[in-house]
């Protein structure tokens, strides 16, 4: 019986004419209904009542108001938005001022403003007076990482029955960069080397490598690693071991942004994932002083000492756009031979690879790797995958219901509380 119910189902909401959808569309427009009315009226005046002719041009009314008015009142609209900060996070909230002149001595209803700024957005007017100059405070909440606007806003009037959508442009002051969501990492990976030029370390700073400095209590996130257990059997309670610092340290993040090793999912995709758990790596290190480069493609980015300068890296990351078509040049920025020219100067620094499935198996951006590494690995894995890490070493994996960066985050923690 079950059987026989999915079979009528399926009969029944099958599309047996999808060729026709465009014009099923069609007639669902308020304006197909009233053009039958208007025909039905006029059918009925010729051959019924002359009364007819009253609906008749009733109908007629309102088609004419529907398409004229829309047209004319957006005439005497000009509309101006300001963004009143230039940057923002991913799902963060920017505020902007829509500025609406009514030219008209008479009110305008029903208008709006649609935009985009990693989806699309817009705000609903009640009315702007004959006239005058009105402003509103649009809270707009950031969709995918980028540089906006990217396409053209619009004024939208359909007032004052929706049959017309009559649009204009709206003038844009600047633009907003929307950055790639990161994440505070608190710890940092216990193996972080630094170059071996620069093997000189501080009394005054604690970190990971160098001489012991001293003993404190254990705290959540230490790796077990430094735990001093003589200290710790002595006194019954957990010792851990502080070290000196490098005075310069130093780690590099690369990416895998190829595509074509990336599933397409918008903004929740593997490409977008790899980018903020670079942005969240890059970050956490860079506000320990260390020397932070980030690789991907034919890129290499530094982050300079300070806020500006991690400004400055977190603004290429949102003005990134991956090539999208196989041209020559597109091929040639994912090549070996590129990446080669990347990392040729940088072997024996500790590195953070970001890559997937298919990357591991290809090995594009990171094949010309020397020294400690550290992967995170996006999707599940297949079995050749799994034969290139079994040679990797450390790394994390994320399957696919696990790229936020909350999970991302905890399996971080895990990693560098076992050391």
């Amino acid at each position: 019986m079950r059987g026989f119910g999915q079979f009528v189902t399926a009969i029944l909401t099958r599309d047996i004419c999808p060729q026709a959808a465009a014009w099923a569309r069609r007639l669902e427009h308020p304006a197909a209904v009233l053009t039958a009315a208007l025909a039905s009226s006029l059918a009925l005046a010729a051959w019924v009542s002359p009364l007819a002719l009253v609906s008749f041009a009733s109908i007629l009314a309102v088609l004419a108001l529907g398409y004229a008015w829309p047209t004319l009142s957006i005439r005497g609209l000009s509309a101006r938005v300001r963004f009143h900060e230039p940057r923002v996070n991913e799902g963060e909230v920017v505020q902007a001022t829509v500025a609406v002149r009514n030219a008209w001595p008479w009110p305008v209803w029903g208008i709006s403003v649609e935009g985009d700024i990693g989806g699309e957005v817009s705000i609903a007017l009640a009315q702007v007076a004959g006239w005058s100059t009105t402003e509103f405070v649009w809270d707009i909440v950031a969709g995918r990482r980028g540089e906006y606007p990217r396409n053209p806003w619009r004024l939208v009037n359909g007032f004052p029955f929706g049959l017309r959508l009559a649009r204009r442009d709206v003038v844009v002051e600047g633009t907003v960069l929307v950055w790639p969501a990161t994440i505070r990492l608190e710890t940092l990976v216990d193996a972080a080397e630094t170059r071996p030029a620069d093997d000189m370390y501080s009394e005054l700073r604690v970190g990971d490598s160098g001489d012991m400095a001293g003993t404190r209590p254990f705290r959540h996130g230490d790796s077990l690693r430094r735990v001093h257990w003589a200290q710790t059997a002595r006194l019954g309670q957990m010792v851990v071991c502080e070290r000196e610092s490098p005075v310069l340290s130093a780690v590099r993040v690369v990416f895998d942004s190829n595509p074509a090793l990336h599933d397409d999912d918008g903004g929740n995709g593997t490409l977008e994932a790899s980018i903020r758990i670079a942005a969240s790596i890059c970050a956490a290190y860079h506000r320990q002083n260390a020397h932070v480069e980030c690789c991907f493609g034919h890129e290499s980015l530094r982050m300079a000492a300070g806020v500006a300068g991690r400004n400055r890296f977190l603004d290429e990351l949102a003005r990134f756009v991956p090539c999208t078509h196989h041209s020559h040049a597109c091929q040639h920025e994912h090549s070996p031979a590129a990446c080669s020219r990347i990392h040729h100067h940088n072997c024996g620094v500790f590195q953070v690879t970001i890559t997937t499935s298919r990357g591991l198996i290809e090995r594009t951006e990171h094949r010309h790797v020397h020294g400690d590494q550290l992967w995170v690995v996006l999707e599940s894995m297949d079995a050749a995958a799994a034969a290139n890490q079994s040679v990797m070493g450390r790394a994390i994996n994320l399957g696919v219901g696990e790229r936020s960066l909350a999970a991302f985050e905890a399996r971080w923690r895990s990693l560098c509380h076992a050391g």
